[in-house]
């Protein structure tokens, strides 16, 4: 079965104007339809929707990695120090 751009559009929760963006942008396949002349009509293979989706998958930590403290000096390990003293100044009142 084919996807209309509406319902290939509701499967992955974007509009109908992001979808033709991705199309545009070769993330996305489509089926040409019709002879449109102004503007082409496409339809989706359920497939190539699902695999879009496995390939945008993202994590904020590799599964397998520990994660890392922040390098001495860096920003991160300067904020940390702040917010525990911080803390250590809550404590003492």
């Amino acid at each position: 079965m084919i996807l209309t751009i509406r319902q290939a559009a509701e499967m992955l929760s974007i509009s109908v104007s992001t979808l033709r963006a991705l199309v545009r942008a070769g993330e996305i396949a489509y089926v040409p339809r019709g002879v449109g002349t102004v503007r082409q009509h496409m339809g989706f293979d359920p497939a190539d929707i699902e695999d879009f989706i496995k390939r945008s998958k993202k994590r904020l930590v590799p599964s397998g990695e520990p994660t890392r403290a922040p390098a001495p000096g860096s920003f991160l390990a300067n904020r940390a120090a702040r917010l525990a003293a911080k803390a250590a100044r809550k404590t003492q009142k």
